[in-house]
């Protein structure tokens, strides 16, 4: 199986999950494969680069999110849709096709869950940005003043450390949507904050792959911590009007940011997680189609005699 998911040079906890999570159910990673396995990430849109490389090799779906974009998406004869993450993401489609959840619910499946979930609570709050996040703060330092602990979101350390920094967690504020996904399947409650992401991936992707995700699991009325990144001068509306529309005094103040984040974060209170009936739910059907795909890719064709 070759394994498709963004991968960003410094790295990025949700998309780097693939690597390490699939192969355990479905074996190491094969370029040469003539299936293509399409897991966890927003990546179903339109001219995406990541699949041009696949011609007519079948794409299998498991769980994907579609990032919406001016332009459709649709789906051919050598798309194998099992399910997708949420019902944004089936609606897109015409219902066409069923969902389930995040692909990354999978892990609940997995050997180590039962381990990595039993970690030890030794942070009462974590914090995870967004990957694009990282470059506008020390986000250390931010939280050492707030007496918080921070887990990155490139995983530098592993895979696996990331996940016992979650689990080690009593609670976690994440702007990475899969530091709040991978908390919900380890049972730690969440919550979230939005800080770059309406300007680095787009307010319109943001919050279609968020509430894609969190209808799925029947949390529908979830509290969001705003900051805005961006502050506008005493001269915008002028120079706005004066130029019609075309100029603008919009501009980064760091440190007005960098206090109101500090603020926000500090007066979050309220934290979400689905309940225990919706993760059953979610188990028994991944486990189902888990293992329905297992069994099609070991299945010898007698014709040819060839594994698919």
């Amino acid at each position: 199986m070759e394994y498709i998911y963004y991968k960003d040079a410094k790295g990025n906890f949700g998309d780097d999950l693939n690597a390490w999570l699939w192969p355990q159910f479905f074996g190491p990673h094969d370029p040469s494969s003539p299936n293509a396995f399409v897991g966890i990430g927003s990546i179903l849109c339109h001219d995406s680069p990541l699949f041009r490389h696949l011609d007519h090799r079948r794409k299998i779906v498991f769980g994907t999110g579609v990032r919406p974009a001016y332009r459709s998406f649709a789906f051919d004869g050598n798309w194998d849709v099992r399910f997708l993450r949420g019902p944004l993401s089936a609606g897109y489609f015409g219902h066409a096709h069923s969902f389930i959840a995040d692909a990354a619910y999978a892990l609940g499946l997995s050997a180590d869950y039962e381990r990595i979930a039993a970690t030890p609570k030794k942070h009462k709050v974590s914090v995870i940005p967004y990957f694009r996040s990282l470059p506008f703060f020390d986000w250390e330092k931010i939280c050492a003043e707030l007496g918080y602990h921070f887990i990155s979101p490139t995983a530098e350390n592993g895979i696996v450390h990331t996940l016992e920094e979650i689990a080690a967690s009593e609670t976690v504020i994440a702007e990475a949507m899969h530091g709040a996904i991978i908390a919900d399947i380890l049972r730690v409650p969440w919550s979230r904050f939005v800080l770059s992401t309406p300007f680095t991936e787009g307010s319109g992707v943001s919050e279609f792959k968020w509430m894609d995700w969190l209808f799925s699991i029947g949390q529908t009325g979830t509290d969001t911590a705003h900051v805005k990144l961006y502050r506008k001068s005493f001269l915008h509306g002028w120079l706005k009007k004066a130029s019609g529309n075309i100029l603008n005094t919009e501009f980064l103040v760091k440190s007005a940011v960098r206090e109101d984040l500090v603020k926000q974060l500090a007066n979050i209170r309220n934290f979400h997680l689905s309940t225990d009936k919706v993760i059953d739910d979610i188990d028994n059907r991944f486990f189902e189609e888990i293992a329905a795909l297992k069994a099609e890719l070991n299945t010898v064709h007698h014709g040819d005699r060839s594994i698919i």
